[in-house]
C-alpha cells in the first residue's frame, strides 16, 4: 500500500474529506465525523490531504480491509495485529475489524486450540442381559491372526474368537457360535470397518432381526464397552508373549478370570450377570444352595459409578456443552501426521445435522463428514461465502443422501495393537452417498 494510494483514497472517501473540512473550521456537528469527535484534538491534515491522528495515518474506508489484511498475512494472533497495525494506522473501530477479521480467518482457526470438550454422556443399562453386544477387532496379532471381541453390555461378559481374517465369511460363523451359546442379540454396535459395512454383514443381521448400529467415524469412545475391555486383554497377550506361554492357552485363562472377577462398574463379575450361578475356578468357594439374584445391586452400582466418573471426568477436563447448531460454519479435526499438521483442516464446513453428540456437516464442494461434536471448531462466516450459500444445499432424504453400503470382498488390515491414534476405518470420510 503506497502514500499515493491513501492521498487518492482519502480524496475520495466522503467521511474523511468532511473530517478535513471540520478539522479546518473546527466545527464538529455533521454526523458523518462523530466517530471522529471524540480524538478531534489529535487530529491534523497534511498538505497533500492525508489527514493523521498524532503520527499515524487515518486510513480511509476503501483501504482499512486491507490494511488489516497486510498486518495480518503472517497469521499472529488479535493481540500481536492490533498492535502492529495501531503503531503505524488508525482508523474508527479498528479493534473490532481486527477481531472480526481474524474470526473469520481460516486459517488461523485450524492452527488454534480446539474447543473444550462436551460433558460425558452416559448409556443406560439394557433390560437384560446380552440384549446390546459391542463387537471388535484386536489384531493383527504375530502370527497374523485378529481376535473377534464381543463384549456383553449389561453383563460385561467377553467371548473372544481368533480369526485368520477380517472378512464377512469367516466372522459369520464365530458370531453363530457366540449365538448358539447365549441367544440372538437385539442390537450390536460395532465401529464402520470390514466387514461390519459390508452387505454380506447387513444382510446376515437383517436374516437374525438384528439391529446394526455404528459408532462414530474418529470417536472409539462410541464403542467404549469393548473398547475398555481391548486394555486387560491386550497386557494379558503381551505378558505372555514376554513370558515365553503360549498365547492361545493364556487367553482362557486370562479370560476365565476376567469372568469371575466383580467388574469395577457392577460390582458383580460377568459371570454371574450371564448365568445367574457362581463359576468354579481356582480359589476355593462355599458352594450356596440358594441363587442370590444381584441384578438389582449390578444396576445401583453401575449408576453411582457412572455418576461419579461423569463427575470426576467433567471436572477434570473442564468439559463445557456445546451450542452447535444446525447452519453453523465449523472446521473439522484432522488426524496429526507431524508437527506442522494443522489442528483442523482449513476447509470450511457447514452443519447440517445434528443428533445429540453426533454432527453431519457439508462442505460447499459436497463432501459430507459424519463427527462427534468433540471434532469441529464453530469459525464466524468465513469472507469467502458472505454472499454466497451455494453448494450448501442439503436435502436428508434425498436419494444421493441415501445409505450405500460398500461391498465386502477386499480385506483392509486392521491395527496392530490398541494405540489411541484412531486407525483408518474409523475416519474415512465419506462422500454424500455413503451418510445415513
Amino acid at each position: 500500500m503506497t502514500l499515493q494510494e491513501i492521498i487518492n483514497a482519502t480524496n475520495a472517501d466522503a467521511a474523511l474529506t468532511a473530517l478535513h473540512d471540520a478539522i479546518k473550521t473546527n466545527k464538529w456537528d455533521s454526523p458523518i465525523v462523530k466517530p471522529f469527535k471524540a480524538v478531534k484534538n489529535e487530529l491534523t491534515s497534511t498538505t497533500h490531504g492525508v489527514i493523521l491522528r498524532g503520527t499515524r495515518i487515518v486510513i480511509p474506508a476503501a483501504l482499512q480491509q486491507r490494511a488489516i489484511d497486510i498486518a495480518h498475512e503472517t497469521h499472529l494472533g488479535i493481540e500481536k495485529t492490533k498492535s502492529l497495525i495501531r503503531e503505524k494506522i488508525w482508523f474508527p473501530q479498528i479493534d473490532n475489524q481486527v477481531k472480526n477479521t481474524i474470526a473469520k480467518c481460516t486459517t488461523c482457526q485450524a492452527v488454534g486450540q480446539a474447543n473444550p470438550p462436551e460433558p460425558l454422556r452416559m448409556t443406560e443399562m439394557p433390560e437384560l442381559p446380552w440384549r446390546t453386544v459391542h463387537i471388535d477387532f484386536y489384531g493383527p496379532l504375530s502370527s497374523s491372526e485378529y481376535l473377534l471381541v464381543a463384549v456383553d453390555r449389561y453383563s460385561r461378559f467377553p467371548e473372544v474368537e481368533i480369526v485368520h481374517s477380517t472378512r464377512a465369511s469367516t466372522v459369520i460363523p464365530k458370531l453363530d457360535k457366540m449365538f448358539s451359546v447365549h441367544g440372538i442379540p437385539d442390537t450390536l454396535i460395532s465401529d464402520n470397518g470390514p466387514p461390519f459395512n459390508g452387505n454380506d454383514y447387513a444382510r446376515y443381521l437383517k436374516a437374525l432381526g438384528i439391529q446394526a448400529k455404528f459408532s462414530t467415524p474418529y470417536w472409539p469412545q462410541g464403542n467404549a464397552t469393548v473398547e475398555r475391555f481391548m486394555r486387560p486383554l491386550g497386557k494379558a497377550l503381551k505378558t505372555a508373549t514376554l513370558e515365553a506361554r503360549p498365547w492361545k492357552q493364556e487367553l482362557n485363562r486370562f479370560l476365565l478370570q476376567y469372568r469371575t472377577t466383580p467388574h469395577c462398574t457392577t460390582g458383580v463379575p460377568p459371570s454371574e450377570l450371564l448365568f445367574n450361578r457362581v463359576i468354579k475356578r481356582k480359589l476355593p468357594v462355599i458352594n450356596s444352595k440358594k441363587i442370590v439374584n444381584r441384578h438389582k445391586e449390578a444396576r445401583d452400582n453401575e449408576k453411582t459409578r457412572q455418576e461419579r466418573n461423569r463427575e470426576y471426568a467433567n471436572q477434570r477436563r473442564n468439559t463445557r456443552k456445546s451450542d452447535l447448531q444446525v447452519g453453523d460454519y465449523v472446521l473439522v479435526r484432522q488426524e496429526k501426521k507431524n508437527k506442522l499438521t494443522a489442528n483442523f483442516n482449513h476447509k470450511p464446513y457447514k452443519v447440517i445435522k445434528k443428533t445429540g453428540s453426533e454432527i453431519l456437516a457439508q462442505s460447499k464442494d459436497g463432501h459430507i463428514v459424519k463427527r462427534n461434536v468433540s471434532h469441529f471448531k464453530r469459525i464466524n462466516k468465513p469472507r469467502e461465502e458472505d454472499t454466497d450459500d451455494e453448494g450448501f444445499d442439503y436435502e436428508e432424504n434425498s436419494q444421493d443422501n441415501q445409505p450405500s453400503i460398500s461391498n465386502e470382498n477386499n480385506e483392509v488390515p486392521r491395527r496392530s495393537s490398541r494405540i489411541r491414534t484412531p486407525p483408518n476405518r474409523y475416519g474415512h470420510e465419506y462422500p454424500s452417498n455413503l451418510i445415513n
